[in-house]
């Protein structure tokens, strides 16, 4: 079960942080015991769904930094309740990144290698979760399987196929005005995708390559889907983006230290 800052930026972001979104870490497959009979070859790949994942491997290589605006909804199907936000994303590579719910509730995340800091409006808080001690490297990547924010962004091929099944959606792509190329990525099993998600949808833009819409459905039968918009890839970011977000006086300062830190507040 996800605590802490992982249930928080899981359960507000959903989509925004694999698609902002699997909001958790991506577990490795769990290994097999010794004497466990031999698993089934897995399918191989497919022609058409491995151009896709080449042409998204290499857009990803020359990805340095990217800012967009996306359009999030959540469908919470059992209380037949759908929420809708807009927000800002930056990234920058290889560990910065920015995202904000710029409608109510407006939600600041920004993560710095070492800190997430929650800026919340409403009840007037900045909430710090230390991911790194000062005396630990910060996050080197967004790579699936290592980082709290695994991005749609830059994902290598190699690493999505360690822990997706992949396939192509034909009744999606038939149905998409702006002809894009529709992945469906099915989590692994023993690995918190898999607990957290039954499947996710990419929507592929054919020009740039990128996604530009996910779609995530839980297993609690959510159904998050975050469209981006005006994606501007390679254009400077200002640093300060990525620096703690600046609060008046009187707000509330909450701190959640890493496990095994000693002294003051990061």
């Amino acid at each position: 079960m996800r605590t802490g800052w992982r249930t928080r930026v899981a359960g507000i972001a959903g989509g925004v942080a694999l698609v902002l979104a699997a909001g958790a870490w991506a577990g490795e497959p769990a290994a097999p015991p010794a004497d466990a009979p031999q698993a089934a070859a897995e399918t191989p790949l497919a022609p058409d769904v491995a151009e896709v994942l080449d042409r998204m491997d290499a857009a990803g290589k020359d990805l340095k930094t990217l800012r967009a605006r996306f359009d999030y909804e959540l469908n919470q199907t059992l209380y037949e309740d759908i929420q809708k936000r807009k927000g800002d994303l930056a990234f920058q590579a290889p560990n910065l990144l920015r995202f904000e719910f710029t409608t109510k509730p407006q939600e600041t995340f920004v993560f710095d290698g070492r800190i997430v800091y929650h800026k919340k409006d409403a009840t007037r808080q900045l909430i710090l979760w230390e991911l790194r001690l000062p005396t630990e490297r910060p996050v080197d990547s967004f790579e699936l399987g290592k980082t709290p924010f695994p991005l749609p962004f830059g994902q290598r091929k190699d690493v999505v196929l360690k822990h997706f099944a992949a396939a192509r959606d034909a009744k999606e792509e038939a149905a998409d005005k702006e002809k894009r190329a529709v992945l469906v990525l099915t989590p692994k099993k023993d690995t918190d995708l898999a607990r957290d998600y039954t499947r996710i949808l990419l929507w592929i833009d054919p020009r740039q390559h990128l996604p530009t819409r996910a779609r995530l459905f839980d297993t609690s039968e959510n159904i998050t889907t975050v469209d981006f918009h005006h994606i501007e890839a390679n254009k400077d970011v200002d640093a300060r983006t990525f620096t703690r977000p600046t609060v008046p006086e009187d707000w509330e300062i909450v701190t959640h230290a890493k496990e095994g830190a000693t002294g003051g507040a990061p």
